[in-house]
């Protein structure tokens, strides 16, 4: 039995409860009627939410809270059995409490944050035992963050496509039920599954049927990308608001009757697990995802990805962020007292476009993994390169939405109206105007900061012993001419020139001591230089800043292979 908090407001308590009370989905078929039931704590109640006999659902108001939810148990240390459990909900995460200006000020934006913490864990395991901070590890969750970021994207798209109160409503119940789901799961015993977006094609997940018929992602123990249509007229659900079939069937080896024979409940567990290799059951967690730059190897475990062709529905979400970007002026500016929600779309809005040039980077050099057993794979490799189409497929899209010279046209109308409202002595030593070419670099480094990384590079190379046929030749060659190409002939922009120098300083550490590639892969890194510096040469310069930044790119070079 869960409880409500009664500090909880009435208009969600409904939605909560309806939320909580589908996990029952997934006992029922073992037959267990009202397995999960939810009740509203009495405003007369004699027991207090932190009471430990009761599992309470919570609700948390804070000026600035570090989470939309997350849902903490405690179990038995000798047998493993869950003994009780919270759920943590914040207002904030209900209303959108990341429409924060000094969020999404910084360029790197969320995940910036992300290959922090990862840094900041590698210094942990530095500094502690490693079994101590891994056990924090494995009980950190991030939904209501993820979720939180998706609702910034969903409330300027939605303002620009006028939904009504009803459509308003409807967001707001898959939300909270999506949320509670996800952390009542934790409670369950079940940890992340960053496999299951992957579950549905892009045009699946339009089609209303498909989606009713398992959802959208095998388990809502998922970090995905909110499922928000560029079509009005193709919208499904923005979330799933029920358990998976991944869900269902861990529940069924986890909750299912027992048989008193032991060599009988052997069998029956391993007929269970034999399950494992179904499609719909796919799974992948924290410890496997592509969140941060140069982590794990398989991009179908991510984050923030939606679809079987991740590349296809992140190229969508960028059509979609371009569409709105030029309205969001008429859409937020008129009735107000200040620019200030207009500032707010403009960050919600290029915060996801890069968060999905982030997603199709993780193509590149990946490698899926296959973890059944020897016997199940029957032979079969355990270990499968990304094919040379889909990373080809991967470039393309990035040379469109991240490098080309038009990739960052569709806000210019709106860049002379980026005001942010002022309070006080709010803007400090940092001046008011709009950091553009900071926000598009972040953007632009977010992608490369995987492209060039020398994990990334290195799994290129050793792929190629067992099946990637995209080599690391053929490979920077494309990268280089996404980069560089398209303004030989041409003034080079200034979002482009600061790429450019980007790309050829990544280029020059990669040569340097402390890098981590080996010499055949430097040896690449240097043609790519070489070929730069010729191609700068011999380029044209028709205004001082192209030919300023011509010899800026030649300079650097020079410097590095000391001519």
């Amino acid at each position: 039995t869960w409880w409500i908090e009664n500090t909880t407001p009435e208009e969600f308590r409904p939605i909560i409860k309806a939320g909580v009370e589908k996990w029952n989905q997934a006992f029922e078929p073992l037959g267990f009627k009202n397995a999960v039931v939810v009740k509203v704590q009495p405003d007369d109640a004699d027991w207090d939410a932190g009471d430990v006999r009761y599992n309470v659902l919570r609700w948390t108001a804070s000026p600035s809270p570090p989470f939309s939810g997350y849902g903490p148990s405690f179990v038995n240390p000798r047998t493993g059995e869950i003994l009780g459990a919270d759920i943590m909900l914040e207002y904030g995460g209900m209303v959108g409490r990341l429409w924060r200006f000094d969020v999404f000020t910084e360029a790197g934006m969320l995940e910036a944050g992300m290959d922090e913490e990862d840094a900041q864990l590698e210094a942990e395991l530095e500094a502690r035992p490693a079994r101590e901070v891994l056990a924090e590890q494995m009980n950190r969750c991030h939904a209501g963050a993820v979720m939180g970021r998706n609702s910034l994207l969903a409330a300027a798209a939605m303002r620009s496509y006028k939904f009504n109160d009803e459509e308003h409503a409807e967001f707001v119940r898959q939300t909270l039920h999506r949320l509670v789901l996800h952390e009542v799961g934790h409670t369950l015993g079940m940890s992340h599954n960053m496999h299951a977006s992957t579950m549905l094609s892009p045009e699946e997940l339009k089609d209303a049927a498909k989606v009713a018929e398992h959802g959208m992602c095998n388990s809502v123990m998922e970090y995905p990308a909110i499922n928000f249509a560029r079509n009005p007229e193709e919208q499904t659900r923005f979330y799933d608001d029920s358990p998976g079939p991944y869900d269902k069937w861990v529940i069924e080896y986890g909750y299912s009757v027992g048989l008193e024979d032991d060599v009988e409940e052997d069998a029956r567990l391993s007929a269970i697990l034999s399950k494992s290799t179904d499609p719909l059951l796919q799974f992948g967690n924290d410890a496997d995802d592509m969140r941060s730059t140069g982590r794990g190897i398989n991009p179908d475990v991510n984050i923030y990805d939606l679809s079987s062709d991740p590349v296809a529905y992140a190229a969508e979400r960028c059509e979609l962020v371009n569409d709105l970007l030029p309205s969001i002026v008429e859409n937020f500016a008129p009735g107000v007292d200040s620019h200030q929600e207009v500032v707010r779309a403009y960050y919600a809005l290029t915060g996801e476009y890069a968060t999905q040039l982030r997603v199709m980077t993780r193509q590149i050099g990946g490698v899926r993994y296959n973890r059944a057993t020897p016997a199940q794979l029957d032979g079969a490799a355990p270990y499968t390169p990304v094919s040379e189409a889909d990373q080809k497929a991967a470039m393309q899209a990035l040379s469109t939405y991240a490098f080309a010279p038009n990739a960052f046209d569709a806000q210019a109308d709106v860049l002379a109206y980026l005001q942010a409202q002022r309070r006080g002595f709010g803007f400090f030593g940092g001046g008011e105007d709009p950091k553009i070419h900071a926000r598009v670099a972040g953007a632009q480094r977010g992608a490369l900061a995987h492209l060039v990384n020398p994990k990334v590079l290195m799994r290129i190379l050793d792929s190629g012993l067992y099946g990637n046929t995209y080599d690391l030749a053929e490979y920077m060659d494309d990268l280089t001419e996404s980069i560089f190409k398209a303004d030989l002939r041409t003034s080079v922009n200034t979002y482009r020139q600061g790429l450019q120098l980007m790309y050829v300083e990544a280029l020059i550490a990669a040569l340097g001591e402390k890098s981590r590639l080996t010499g055949v892969a430097q040896s690449v890194v240097l043609a790519q230089l070489r070929r730069i510096d010729r191609q700068q040469r011999d380029a044209s310069s028709p205004d001082g800043l192209t030919r300023a930044h011509r010899a800026h790119v030649r300079h650097l070079i020079d410097v590095a292979l000391d001519r």
